[in-house]
């Protein structure tokens, strides 16, 4: 879950047919050509200066891909949640270089949502990857299809919905609620209470004042923007009734009735007399401000805060240990309410003692005096980090400024006018597929609010233009480095805090033009544990760069920036691009002689 999108419209999935077509061209006029492939070795004496044109020959052919097919588009279907998920593949010396969806049934938002497998299977060169969170049956399906476009075989499982008994939405919510008996009053203060909706848990966050529902929120949710929006509707006839005994909306069911659920959640905490009875009709009856993802002063209602801001719930993201930690904050009369954390990637076991960042700052009114937490230093700087910039947030609304963050375009626009610029006809038909792939991305990417999609697509488009193959082959005159994909292992070290053990680093590396333009599936034969710094050695964080772009900025991998608290592994890709440059060295005339 991203909760930086929270609030924000998801854009609505569509299919980009036409870059399947322009792919699907390529596939019946392929010449045979096959791009070169080495494997990095260290030499042990200066026997490589006087390695002759055969032996390179020999070690292009020696030197196998991770996809044994030709180079072309390959199309292949699986089973998702509501039906056919069909994909075409694009195969370049024998790597996958992109994934296209040609078409799904599945839930527009939650199949937006599983296209991130996408990635995990380009950038790691294989299918053995996770399914993505919130949208298995979908990223299963994803998954399934592009075995089916490589292998042939057939995808014969049944839909999501089948095997979940569903027609519409995840296991566990409903599309009706039965009647209860509402209190007859209820607790001054602000409770919170889950429910299941289309898409998984939902919460909200009700106020009651003078006895009576005064306002409902919803504060986390897993359905699609307009569902909610949909549903919400419903939050008006509940609060002009004073009952949760509603109707749902049309077109919104599921996400109607976990309104409701969380509702009636919320009520039975705050309920004075009367039955109000919803634990038949509930998923989820637990008491939110005990969960251990929220927080509120256990005597809220003596704490009188100072904060001069608008009443309201603000969203706040920082970095944490292993990725970025964001929460909600709820202000009401001056006062921190609560806080909520709607992400995290780090340990469970540092970032529950971490909370106590939280509950400092709900008992003291401020964030300015409050100090991390010893032995979860990162995550408690993490976690108050992200308050803080929730009531920056704050502070922008109060003011009358806009909070919608938009993310610099610049070079983004500057790339796609520099790729339309150039002319088909000067370069090889798989190349220029690839171009085409990846600048209808960025032209998609220019509607996007994150600025982290942006950037990720700036960087793909830069690598197909610098993976660009000439028709006439000139681009190899005169150059320093054989172009071609190198794999390449290295070892990877511990410093002296020797906090893992050695193991061996794999990667594959792109030379076009005397550049590195390209480096993939870089992964590492040790401890599990380690996955998490490679990963974030190489793609780096929201607020640092990975070494992986820096070095296909420059080219080279010189003068480049390890990523902090993932030295050791930053260091083992440097040395590997190092490694593969020496390999792919051409020899002078007078070495050849």
């Amino acid at each position: 879950m991203d909760i930086k999108e929270t609030g924000k419209k998801l854009k609505p999935f569509a299919p980009v047919l036409s870059v399947a077509l322009v792919t699907a061209c390529v596939a019946g006029s392929l010449s045979g050509y096959e791009a070169p492939v080495y494997a990095a070795t260290q030499e042990e004496t200066p026997a490589k200066k006087e390695e002759t044109k055969e032996k390179k020959e020999e070690k292009k052919t020696a030197a196998k891909g991770s996809f044994d097919l030709e180079d072309g588009v390959y199309k292949g279907t699986g089973t998702g949640y509501a039906g056919d998920i069909t994909v075409s593949v694009l195969i370049k010396d024998k790597q996958i270089v992109s994934i296209d969806i040609l078409s799904s049934s599945d839930d527009a938002a939650f199949f937006t949502r599983a296209k991130a497998v996408i990635d995990k299977i380009i950038e790691g060169q294989t299918l053995d990857v996770d399914t993505v969170s919130g949208a298995t049956f979908s990223s299963r399906g994803i998954i399934s299809a592009v075995k089916n476009a490589l292998t042939g075989e057939k995808d014969t499982s049944e839909t999501g919905q089948a095997q979940s008994g569903q027609t519409g939405a995840v296991a566990g919510s409903s599309t009706s609620v039965a009647q209860v008996e509402d209190a007859a009053a209820y607790k001054d203060g602000t409770y919170y209470g889950s429910g299941t909706g289309f898409g998984g848990p939902l919460k909200v966050m009700v106020e009651i004042s003078g006895g009576k529902i005064a306002s409902i929120q919803i504060v986390e949710n897993s359905d699609g923007s307009d569902y909610i929006s949909k549903a919400a509707s419903l939050i008006d006839s509940i609060i002009a009734t004073q009952s949760t005994n509603v109707d749902t909306v049309s077109g919104a069911t599921y996400s109607s009735v976990g309104i409701i659920q969380a509702v009636r959640d919320a009520l039975s905490q705050a309920a004075v007399n009367g039955t109000s009875d919803t634990s038949q009709n509930n998923n989820n009856n637990s008491n939110n401000n005990s969960n251990n993802n929220s927080s509120s002063d256990d005597n809220n209602s003596t704490v009188t805060g100072t904060v001069p801001y608008k009443e309201g719930i603000y969203y706040g993201t920082a970095e944490g240990y292993s990725g970025d930690v964001s929460v909600a904050v709820v202000i009401q009369e001056k006062t921190i309410k609560a806080i909520l954390i709607t992400e995290s990637s780090d340990d469970e076991a540092f970032f529950n003692r971490a909370m106590d960042v939280v509950k400092k700052v709900i008992r003291t009114q401020k964030t300015d005096d409050v100090d991390t937490v010893s032995g979860a230093t990162y995550s408690s700087k993490g976690l108050l980090n992200a308050i803080k910039n929730a009531l920056k947030q704050a502070e922008k609304v109060t003011n009358g400024e806009s909070i919608d963050e938009k993310p610099d375009l610049t070079d983004l626009k500057e790339l796609i006018e520099r790729a339309e610029k150039l002319e088909e006809d000067k370069y090889t038909e798989t190349s220029w597929a690839v171009l085409q792939t990846r600048l209808a991305d960025a032209q998609e990417a220019l509607e996007e609010t994150k600025q982290t999609i942006v950037d990720k697509a700036v960087e793909k488009l830069k690598t197909a233009i610098a993976q660009l193959e000439s028709k006439d082959g000139k681009d190899e005159e005169n150059t320093k480095y054989v172009s071609g994909t190198y794999e390449v292992t290295v070892p990877c070290t511990p410093d002296e805090d020797e906090d893992f053990e050695e193991y061996e680093l794999t990667m594959s590396v792109v030379i076009r033009n005397d550049k590195i333009v390209s480096i993939t599936g870089i992964t590492g034969n040790g401890a599990s544990s380690n996955d998490d710094y490679i990963k974030r050695a190489a793609n780096g964080t929201p607020s640092i760069k990975g070494v992986v772009s820096q070095i296909i900025d420059k080219g080279m991998p010189e003068d480049i920036d390890t990523v902090s608290r993932a030295t050791c592994s930053s260091n083992a890709i440097l040395e590997g691009c190092k490694k593969v440059l020496e390999a792919a060295e051409r020899p002078t005339d007078m070495e050849v002689e």
